[in-house]
């Protein structure tokens, strides 16, 4: 009789002890309370090799490394910007007589291509030391000056006459002159003078270059 109950109570453990085992989810945890699954992943919602904590009841999102090994979040700063550097501004080159002579080649002596006006704009394409070279033909340097763009203004003459100049200078020829108070459309600057328009004594479009001393 105690053979059997001895042998009856064998035979219940061997039972129970799988089923506990399967309950108690088996594996032991390591030093972050975690450890990887190898055994009924599925009925835990796990992946075999799938590495997770007991103590936190949730598991690692699928890492498989150990759980010391965290990685580290990647900076959300974006990086910074590298700031353009603003181009130079180019001065711009113009006729500084009424007539301008373009010749076919690069001398006084050669034939008449075209005639440019007081202001009109050269590009040169070449290096002649004496002449600019443009698309009709040469123009010599003798006769053109130069100036800065500038965003656009307005000024006004603060002189009984405001006199126009045809280069950045008292010494070239005068152009005409404004009345006091008149307003002068500004688009370059050279040194102390503007270049721009305005309309001079008779009402007549006047160009060329004015002072700052007497235009502000």
């Amino acid at each position: 009789m105690k053979k059997s109950a001895l042998l009856f109570a064998l035979i219940l453990a061997v039972l129970i002890l799988p089923l506990q085992t399967l309950e108690a989810h088996p594996g032991r945890t390591d030093a972050n309370g975690g450890h990887t699954c190898r055994t009924n992943c599925e009925k835990w919602g796990l992946q075999y090799g799938e590495y997770h904590y007991h103590n936190k009841g949730s598991s690692s999102s699928g890492s498989r490394s150990s759980g010391s090994s965290q990685a580290k979040p990647a900076s959300s700063k974006p990086p910074a910007a590298k700031q353009a550097q603003p181009k130079p501004v180019l001065p711009k080159v113009i006729v500084a007589v009424d007539q301008a002579n373009v010749f076919t080649a690069p001398s006084a002596d050669s034939s008449v291509a075209a005639t440019l006006w007081y202001g009109f704009e050269l590009v040169d394409s070449g290096t002649h030391p004496a002449f600019v070279t443009i698309g009709q033909g040469f123009v010599s340097k003798k006769v053109i000056t130069s100036y800065t763009p500038i965003p656009p203004k307005v000024v006004s003459i603060h002189a009984d006459k405001g006199y126009f100049f045809s280069t950045p200078s008292a010494e070239s020829r005068g152009r005409g002159y404004a009345v006091k108070y008149a307003l002068v459309q500004v688009v370059g600057e050279h040194g102390d003078w503007y270049y721009g328009s305005t309309q001079d004594a008779q009402g007549n479009v006047l160009v060329g270059f004015v002072s700052k001393s007497v235009a502000y």
